[in-house]
């Protein structure tokens, strides 16, 4: 049995980005940027107009009793261009985000002038750029806008599409195929007969995996069978990048993942964690004569498929498809209570996180069993209670790793 902080180093040790492939932007949500990416032009690509109003000269405003009072010249919309140069006295009318014309350097917004026959009366004066979004003001050109590793969300394919970009290159996402273990499990709809429970574990493990970056290829029940595991395992090798197990990984009679694991070709990276909850955890590399898959054989109770995902296979998920920032995000809390138990294995305590005075306070949630679904419906955290400890007072501070579930 090895501790946590080889487990998970362990793990990440295995983790290697696994390519490249170009997307249209409209694909480009939640992927990873694979190389930094220039703007081939100033965002904006010319002198316009941050309201409705009128482009003027602002000197033209200056010194003058009583309303100014400037030709209209032209109406100039958004889109369209006022091809003359502005001349003294006069006044184009531009909407938002339409050009400046030539000569002119400020805009009077609608509501501080007054059109009347053919002139357009302003009754203050206008600095200088007043109202004048400038070109490049957002973006110059040659600026590097996108940097690898990059997640990207809505604003950053927002500033791509502002630049002019459709396509771009990002890193590939794993392939994922779930296998679900268990004679025991019914599915959710199903009448549940005498001896049977419903399987929560495959609507768990879709769920995490759509907020993980992965693509889920199939996912799949396999009964406690060593000869329909070791078929579905193999099969699985045969397309997937990760495959994760759910049950089997203990040492029952019908806990079979680790043998099947092996007949098609995987070595172990490692089996049995001291932790608490997912002791059983076990981690296999598949590379002999293709391309490297991995295999996550988490244990079967949900808790412990929810926290070991967490620890485990989302971080490998992050840092194979180019994360940069692919560890559980984490604060310092205290504790709002004392916690007592066995020394050996680091717990993974489930924590509401509130804040007292500026700082952290975790308060633990009730039932904290590996087969408790409810309690991890209100946890925002888990609390890291060191293997070596056996009691923590009220007011310790732990490390508290942020959930995303």
């Amino acid at each position: 049995m090895i501790s946590y902080e080889q487990a998970k180093n362990l793990v990440m040790e295995q983790a290697k980005i696994l390519g490249k492939e170009e997307v249209t932007l409209a694909k480009a949500l939640g992927r990873v940027a694979a190389e930094d990416l220039k703007s081939k032009i100033p965002v904006p690509p010319f002198r316009n107009s941050a309201v409705d109003g009128y482009a003027v000269r602002s000197e033209d405003t200056v010194g003058q009793e009583g309303p100014v009072k400037l030709e209209l010249a032209a109406e100039q919309p958004a889109g369209e261009y006022f091809e003359k140069k502005l001349r003294r006295g006069q006044a184009v009318k531009v909407m938002t985000g339409a050009p400046v014309p030539a000569g002119a350097d400020s805009v009077v917004p609608v509501e501080e002038a007054e059109q009347k026959n053919g002139l357009i009366l302003i009754r203050r004066e206008f600095k200088p750029l007043e109202n004048v979004r400038q070109a490049g003001e957002d973006v110059k050109k040659g600026q590097t806008i996108i940097s690898r590793g990059t997640l990207l969300r809505a604003p950053h394919l927002g500033l791509l599409a502002a630049c002019g970009v459709s396509r771009l290159m990002v890193f590939r996402q794993p392939r994922v195929v779930i296998l679900i273990t268990g004679n025991e499990l019914c599915r959710p709809g199903q009448k549940l007969q005498p001896g049977k429970i419903y399987d929560s574990n495959s609507t768990i493990l879709q769920a995490l995996l759509k907020t993980s970056g992965a693509r889920l290829l199939a996912i799949k029940q396999v009964r406690d069978n060593l000869k329909a595991l070791t078929a579905a395992i193999g099969s699985a090798a045969n397309r997937a990048d990760i495959i994760i197990t759910s049950g089997g990984v203990s040492v029952g009679d019908y806990d079979l993942v680790k043998e099947a694991a092996i007949r098609v070709g995987a070595e172990q990276v490692f089996w049995k964690v001291a932790q608490k909850p997912a002791k059983p955890l076990a981690f296999y590399q598949l590379k002999k004569g293709r391309r490297p898959a991995w295999i996550f054989g988490l244990p079967g109770n949900p808790g412990a498929v929810m926290i070991s995902f967490e620890e485990y296979v989302r971080p490998f998920i992050k840092k194979v498809s180019g994360r940069q920032d692919f560890w559980p995000r984490e604060v310092e809390a205290a504790l709002a209570e004392p916690f007592r138990k066995k020394r050996g294995r680091l717990n993974f305590v489930r924590v509401r996180l509130i804040q007292v005075d500026g700082a952290w306070q975790a308060r633990l949630l009730p039932q904290q069993e590996s087969g408790i679904i409810s309690s991890l419906t209100e946890a925002d955290g888990l609390a890291l209670i060191p293997a070596e400890a056996d009691f923590l007072p009220e007011g310790t501070k732990v490390k508290v790793h942020l959930v995303e579930w």
